[in-house]
């Protein structure tokens, strides 16, 4: 996955502004697929969600269809598509829970930012594969 710098930015400072809960959001832009299916979701806009989750958001999320639906139209309008969402965890590993698991779409990248303390001490990012499970992928900030 490749991200802006400006980008990963807003993604920590949601992550803290929402405390003491989970923040959401979605990621747009294009996605790379190579000559042997490897993806490559390159982010060019992010888009903060609310956490409609009625219980537990301390431990969880949830993005609204009609919110996801509303971000998915505006995207084709310019020409990109959803390609992956990113949320915070708290006190805990960044490392997707079965809810997380639940969630995510075959083909998108789930950013994680682990918080400690109200500080983002670590971020990793899982592409969810056409066949089911994750794996880790490397993000790569860019300028």
């Amino acid at each position: 996955m490749k991200l802006p710098r400006r980008k990963f930015e807003i993604i920590q400072e949601h992550a803290v502004k929402e405390l003491p809960y989970e923040c959401c959001g979605l990621l747009v832009g294009r996605k790379l697929v190579d000559h042997r299916g490897n993806i490559d979701n390159i982010v060019l806009e992010i888009a903060p969600c609310r956490n409609c989750l009625y219980h537990g958001r301390e431990n969880g999320f949830e993005i609204s269809y009609r919110e996801f639906e509303e971000v998915e139209r505006e995207a084709q309008s310019l020409g990109m598509i959803v390609v992956g969402s990113y949320h915070s965890h708290l006190n805990s590993t960044a490392i997707p829970s079965k809810n997380d698991v639940d969630f995510a779409r075959p083909g998108h990248s789930m950013l994680i930012i682990s918080l400690h303390g109200g500080v983002p001490r670590e971020v990793t990012s899982w592409l969810r594969r056409d066949s089911g499970g994750f794996h880790q992928e490397q993000i790569r900030v860019i300028e």
